[in-house]
C-alpha cells in the first residue's frame, strides 16, 4: 500500500454522483429525500471516514452536490444560500446533513474508542502512534515557524500519512479535546491545525503569538 488515495477518492465521487442522480430523478418527495440522504446516502460514504483522509475541497465538493439535489427537490433557486438548508427545522431551516460534519464526527469516534479497546495491544499501539505523530507533526510546524521559508502545504499533506494526528485534527477542529479518566491529553496540542493550515506565504512574525490562544476547548470529550 502506497497510501495514494485518489482510487478512493474517484470512486467515492463516482457512487455519490450515481445515487444523487438517481435520487434526483425519481419520486422521492422532499422529506423523503432528506431522510434518504441521511440514512443512505452520506452513510455510503462516511463508512471509510475513520481511515481515509478527506480534504475540505472534496467535503465541500461532495456536501455542494448534496446541497443541488436538496434545493432541486424544493424547488429553491440554486443560489439559495447554503445555511438556509443547514439550519435545524427549529429555527425555520430545513436541517439538511452535512457530510462535512459526519466526516469529523467519524474521525472523532474511531480515536475516542481505539483507547478504550478490549485489547491492551490495540490500546497501547494507538496511544504510541498519536504521541509519536503529534510530535513529529508539531517539530515540523516548529520548524516552519522559525525559518518562515515556503509554505506549510507540504506539512499539511503530512496529515495524509498520520491517521491518528489527523483524527485528533478533526477533534481540535470542533474544538473540543480528548481526556482520558479525567485527564486531558494533548490539550497543548490545540494549535497543531492552525500550524498545518495552507499559507500562500509565511505566517507574520506576529502569527506565534496568536497560534497560543487560536483554539480553546470549550467542552471535555469523556471517552
Amino acid at each position: 500500500m502506497d497510501l495514494n488515495w485518489k482510487h478512493q477518492h474517484r470512486r467515492m465521487d463516482e457512487n455519490l454522483k450515481q445515487k444523487l442522480d438517481a435520487l434526483e430523478g425519481s419520486y422521492a418527495s422532499p422529506r423523503q429525500t432528506l431522510n434518504i440522504i441521511r440514512t443512505a446516502i452520506i452513510l455510503s460514504l462516511a463508512y471509510a471516514f475513520g481511515v481515509t483522509p478527506c480534504s475540505y475541497p472534496d467535503l465541500d465538493k461532495w456536501d455542494a452536490m448534496i446541497g443541488r439535489v436538496i434545493k432541486s427537490k424544493h424547488n429553491l433557486w440554486r443560489s439559495t444560500l447554503t445555511a438556509i438548508i443547514r439550519e435545524v427545522v427549529y429555527s425555520f431551516g430545513l436541517g439538511a446533513p452535512s457530510i462535512y460534519v459526519e466526516y469529523h464526527r467519524r474521525s472523532a469516534v474511531v480515536l475516542v474508542t481505539s483507547p478504550e479497546d478490549p485489547s491492551e495491544r490495540h490500546q497501547s499501539v494507538t496511544m504510541h502512534l498519536l504521541t509519536h505523530q503529534v510530535a513529529q507533526l508539531k517539530a515540523l510546524a516548529t520548524t516552519f515557524l522559525s525559518t518562515r521559508e515556503g509554505t506549510s502545504l507540504p506539512k499539511k499533506r503530512q496529515l495524509n500519512l498520520h491517521m491518528r494526528a489527523r483524527q485528533l485534527a478533526c477533534i481540535h477542529a470542533s474544538k473540543l479535546h480528548l481526556a482520558l479518566k479525567g485527564n486531558s491529553m494533548f490539550l497543548d496540542n490545540l494549535k497543531l491545525r492552525s500550524h498545518l493550515r495552507p499559507q500562500a506565504s509565511p505566517p507574520p512574525n506576529t502569527s506565534h503569538q496568536s497560534y497560543q490562544t487560536a483554539y480553546e476547548p470549550r467542552h471535555n470529550w469523556l471517552p
